[in-house]
């Protein structure tokens, strides 16, 4: 019979411990959770400038919950975002659509030299 009393402080204790467990595990999940974010966003904009896109605007278009740092560090899900970006947004990456023609494209003519007090003395050395 002692060994019946026994069982239900041990079945309480295993509940404890346990709850105990999955609070500590809830609270590691949720610092990696947050780690992990911080992880994407630094490796996104070193992924960004080593692109050359120094502008942080472009950083705030990216869906960052679609976006996995693999085990070599690269970025799953960011080239695909980025060409959709330069498609939707080419002004963020600093390529504007050229226009040939308008009012600065007429015949200009060539600017004089202007000579200095030199080579003006010269000239007239040699002239006389």
């Amino acid at each position: 019979m002692e060994d019946t009393q026994d069982r239900p402080n041990d079945i309480e204790a295993m509940q404890t411990a346990l709850n105990k467990a999955n609070a500590e595990a809830l609270k590691h999940r949720e610092k990696r959770d947050a780690f992990m974010g911080l992880a994407v966003r630094l490796a996104t904009e070193k992924k960004l400038s080593e692109a050359g896109l120094s502008n942080p605007r472009v950083a705030k278009y990216l869906n960052m919950s679609e976006l996995h740092v693999t085990e070599d560090g690269d970025i799953e899900g960011l080239t695909e975002q980025l060409d959709a970006l330069k498609e939707d947004l080419p002004e963020l990456f600093g390529e504007t659509k050229k226009v040939s023609g308008g009012a600065d494209a007429s015949d200009k003519r060539e600017a004089k030299a202007v000579k200095t007090s030199a080579e003006r003395l010269a000239e007239r050395l040699r002239g006389a």
